[in-house]
């Protein structure tokens, strides 16, 4: 929690804060007032950084593709060769898991707002689309690729869930298993 009313926040803790409180109580937690006192400020900081709820939410929903999906793009073209981005995305999205809580929250709130429901489809299609791509520079042909990539995804979504009621996620060396069947050309 921040300290005192005193304590200035910044855009990027509302935005923080509201991914936190998002992943906790749902969409219905995004509100000024509960937040701001959740944070220990009064509710015209959250107003000094955003003009209304409707544009706090279009913020949060650009900060959460922009640290689950841009920047693991970002970081797995810059960390990794052609040989080893396909093996750590699946590793990051599988076995580490992507804040499945929060993207769980995010695929709830889609289902009763359109402008969620298109930013949730957009990163999907972003997703995807990357997947592809490395299994293309790995080889395999294109129309294979998106039937792989897709595959790929879903038991990215699906895992944390079977796990959970059904035994253990998948171990490294499974992901690698994996990572050598669907790159195979």
């Amino acid at each position: 929690m921040y300290g005192a009313m005193t304590q200035r926040l910044s855009e990027h803790d509302w935005l923080q804060h509201g991914l936190k409180t998002l992943a906790k109580l749902g969409f219905s937690g995004l509100k000024a007032e509960p937040m701001a006192k959740s944070l220990g400020v009064s509710r015209g900081s959250f107003y000094w950084h955003f003009k209304d709820l409707a544009s706090y939410h279009a913020r949060l929903l650009e900060h959460w593709r922009a640290i689950t999906t841009d920047a693991v793009i970002r970081d797995i073209d810059a960390g990794y060769d052609d040989r080893h981005r396909l093996e750590e995305l699946m590793l990051r999205a599988i076995q580490r898991g992507r804040q499945t809580r929060l993207d769980q929250a995010i695929r709830h709130w889609a289902l009763f707002d359109k402008t969620v429901e298109a930013s949730l489809a957009d990163v999907d299609r972003m997703r995807m689309a990357y997947i592809t791509s490395l299994l293309v520079a790995a080889g395999v042909s294109q129309k294979k690729a998106m039937l792989r990539s897709r595959l790929i995804y879903a038991a990215s979504l699906g895992d944390p869930h079977i796990a959970a009621q059904a035994g253990p996620r998948f171990t490294d060396d499974d992901i690698r298993q994996l990572n050598t069947l669907f790159s195979e050309t």
